[in-house]
Order: C-alpha cells, then sequence, then structure tokens
C-alpha cells in the first residue's frame, strides 16, 4: 500500500534541568517553540536551539523536534 505523507507542522523541544528537589530527585522543565517551518532542515533547527540554550543558566538535558504529518492512501 503507497502513503502519501504531508508535513503539518513541527516544534522545537528544549527539556532544562533546574536541580533536584529534597529527595534528589531531578526537576526540569520543558520549553516548546511553536511554528518551526516543517521544511526546515534539521541541522538548522538545531543551531537555533544552540543559539537559545545559550541565553539560558540551566543546563540542557535534551534538544527535541517535533512533527505532524498527515498520512493518506494513494
Amino acid at each position: 500500500m503507497a502513503v502519501n505523507v504531508t508535513p503539518l507542522d513541527s516544534k522545537l523541544r528544549i527539556t532544562y534541568s533546574l536541580g533536584a528537589d529534597s529527595n534528589g530527585k531531578e526537576i526540569t522543565q520543558i520549553k516548546t517553540y511553536s511554528n518551526v517551518k516543517a521544511s526546515a532542515a534539521d541541522e538548522d533547527v538545531y543551531a537555533i536551539a544552540k543559539v537559545l540554550t545559550n541565553l539560558q543558566s540551566n543546563d540542557v538535558l535534551r534538544i527535541g523536534r517535533l512533527e505532524e504529518k498527515e498520512m493518506t492512501e494513494v
């Protein structure tokens, strides 16, 4: 079965470490940036993420990209 995939939306997600709570469990914060062009190259999105993380004092745990795509049968 052939499937046609159409990119709909893309988001940049950065997870930061805010330290540890009184029990030693890591506290995290997730920042999501919407309206990333679905056609943007992964390398370009990562480069923007690095610029944004350099503005933060918290340690970065993860940089990710969320993509939404529509799939239709051809």
